[in-house]
């Protein structure tokens, strides 16, 4: 049976909307190339046609802020329903896709299928804001809800999973363009998946470039630089009294379509793809990480509270 996706969006500067779409449904070549989205037309465009679909999905339904790019991204992605109304997927759809990356957006638009029962993918952060967490855990927890940084995924941190030297301590160091709310949130949830996430303390390093450091409960230790507005780079590097282990993590197509075949997958089964502690986790530490930026100390993760 058909499993029919709804997918929403945009933010300023995200195409996952595009992406997500043209990994799922194929895309229109011309279409998808007069989009403006040229770093996504080119990395589809290297893709064989085999390369595309996931299972037996589709995406059937798509909304964004502007009626005029709602049928831009239909039309390069093969969605057939350019709705005008949020509200007019729900009857239609059995899963939507939240693919904007400005969390203050989420809550709101999530509500309106969590509460249909209709399963609902949240592209990352989940959300900053500790009310809205709170409400969001049951569905973590059920499977009804999945959000995440695509890096899990990666080919490259699944490469060095299977090669870092677990038994030895490990101190972890990574660096992304952009900030920390939307752009750490890649490395602390690629770092998740390589120890034990138990955050203890957030720590703000002022400087040249936003720096945080996480403590976790198993004595390792995180290095999160945020370098700003600059060329992009998504670089992580592990160390231990043995071993260095660097990689840059740079094949958006396959972690974007393994992620996306979790969720669908978790559609099916309703059986959550992540943990809901180490979602959770993951949001405590950027929030942790704002508060030690403002205040200028560091921040403990009980003080979060949940």
């Amino acid at each position: 049976m058909v499993t029919k996706l709804g997918i929403i969006g945009l933010s300023p500067g995200n195409g996952h909307p595009f992406s997500f779409s043209a990994i799922i449904n194929g895309y229109d070549d011309g279409k998808m190339k007069e989009s403006e989205w040229d770093v996504i037309y080119r990395y589809l465009n290297k893709k064989d046609l085999s390369d595309f679909g996931i299972l037996d999905a589709i995406v059937t339904h798509c909304w964004t802020q502007e009626e005029e790019l709602t049928k831009i991204l239909a039309g390069a992605c093969n969605i057939d329903h350019a709705v005008k109304r949020i509200e007019d997927m729900i009857p239609e759809v059995d899963g939507v896709i939240i693919a904007r990356d400005d969390y203050e957006s989420h809550y709101p638009i999530a509500k309106l299928f969590l509460e249909k029962d209709i399963p609902v993918f949240i592209d990352k952060p989940l959300t900053l804001n500790v009310e809205e967490l709170s409400y969001f855990i049951p569905f973590l927890k059920t499977g009804k809800l999945m959000s995440s940084s695509s890096f899990r995924f990666s080919d490259e941190v699944y490469t060095a999973k299977k090669n870092v030297h677990h038994e030895q301590l490990n101190f972890f160091r990574g660096s992304i363009v952009n900030d920390w709310e939307k752009y750490g949130v890649h490395l602390i949830e690629g770092f998740s998946t390589l120890t034990s996430f138990e955050p203890t303390v957030v720590e703000y390093q002022p400087g040249l470039l936003d720096s945080y450091l996480i403590y976790l409960m198993n004595q390792e230790v995180l290095q999160i630089n945020c370098l700003g507005n600059m060329k992009p780079i998504f670089k992580m590097e592990i160390f231990n009294k043995n071993q260095y282990i660097t990689f840059d993590v740079k094949d958006n197509f396959s972690m974007f379509k393994r992620m996306l075949w979790h969720f669908i997958h978790s559609i099916k089964t309703r059986n959550p793809v992540i943990e809901a502690q180490v979602t959770v986790n993951i949001m405590k530490v950027l929030i942790a990480g704002n508060i030690s930026k403002a205040e200028k100390r560091p921040v403990t993760i009980d003080e979060i509270g949940l």
